[in-house]
């Protein structure tokens, strides 16, 4: 068994990230592919693929503006966030 001192020591600390977890989703289903999220994206974090569709390359640098989600013409875009 070990003591309270090793326990302590050999306990691994997991790092907090600064930014928090952002989940982007694009329904390709329900998309038809106006551009219209792209188009908008102040941070660049949606790109149109090679079958034009809307991709998050980068969701780390996503501000979370919803300006994406709100102006999508099909609902097809969902973000989501998880601070812990």
């Amino acid at each position: 068994m070990l003591s309270k001192k090793t326990k302590l020591k050999y306990r691994v600390k997991k790092k907090k990230s600064k930014y928090p977890r952002t989940t982007i989703q694009v329904f390709d289903k329900w998309c038809k592919r106006c551009h219209i999220c792209v188009d908008l994206c102040a941070q660049k974090v949606l790109v149109e693929d090679e079958n034009g569709f809307p991709t998050p390359v980068k969701p780390v640098e996503c501000n979370h503006c919803d300006w994406c989600v709100v102006r999508c013409p099909d609902f097809a875009i969902a973000i989501t966030s998880r601070d812990k």
